[in-house]
């Protein structure tokens, strides 16, 4: 029994291993992120955070959410053209827009993953969760500690291409459907898959 318990800590400490230096090496070479616009990327950081929400439960899912959120305020310091403006406005309040939202999308799914049955029904739920609460949960935060500054601060008005304060409204809200159909698709195609494969495995070896 403690053999068994251990060889189970053994494989969840490498997968959690393995799936933060995805994280890392997808931010670092830019794989992670596809533009959309000046302002708004399509992640695939949100498929290893579900992978690691259903196959290692709230604790992995909290932790590579946090590994998601800090490699997202690491690319505020060069990478991320929005993000340098916004860490010029304020380093608290873009650090808390990058991490926060990406610590729940960790966190939240695994609960559902957790609560849902049957588990068929709860890896696809998850996985879409994650992309969603990612898309609503990082621009609702842009929105509360920036909508002005987009408005107001020359660069981010000259980075979403001199956008006047009618339509700023409505292109974010397009923008951000957008955003969340697309991240929450790969999420749940790519997510699911690797999800699937990956408990059978985690069944088959236990």
């Amino acid at each position: 029994m403690q053999k068994t318990k251990k060889n189970m800590q053994i494989k969840e400490m490498v997968l959690l291993a393995v799936l933060t230096a995805i994280i890392i090496f997808m931010t670092l070479t830019g794989l992670a992120y596809i533009p959309i616009n000046p302002v708004l990327k399509l992640t695939l950081l949100t498929i290893p955070v579900a992978v690691g929400a259903v196959l290692l439960g709230i604790k992995g899912g909290i932790f590579l959410g946090a590994v998601f959120g800090l490699t997202s305020f690491f690319t505020c310091f060069s990478i991320d053209a929005l993000g340098v403006i916004l860490l010029s406005i304020n380093p608290v309040t873009t650090f808390i827009t990058c991490v926060v939202p990406r610590i729940l999308c960790g966190l939240i799914p695994a609960l559902l993953y957790k609560w849902i049955k049957p588990k068929q029904v709860a890896v696809p739920v998850a996985c879409v969760a994650t992309a969603l609460i990612n898309t609503l949960l990082f621009l609702s935060f842009l929105w509360i500690f920036f909508a002005n500054d987009f408005l107001t601060n020359t660069e981010l008005v000259q980075l979403m291409g001199g956008t006047t304060i009618n339509s700023f409204t409505a292109l974010f809200m397009a923008f951000a459907g957008l955003n969340a159909v697309l991240e929450a698709v790969s999420s749940l195609v790519i997510g699911s898959a690797v999800c699937a494969a990956g408990l059978k495995v985690w069944n088959r070896n236990d």
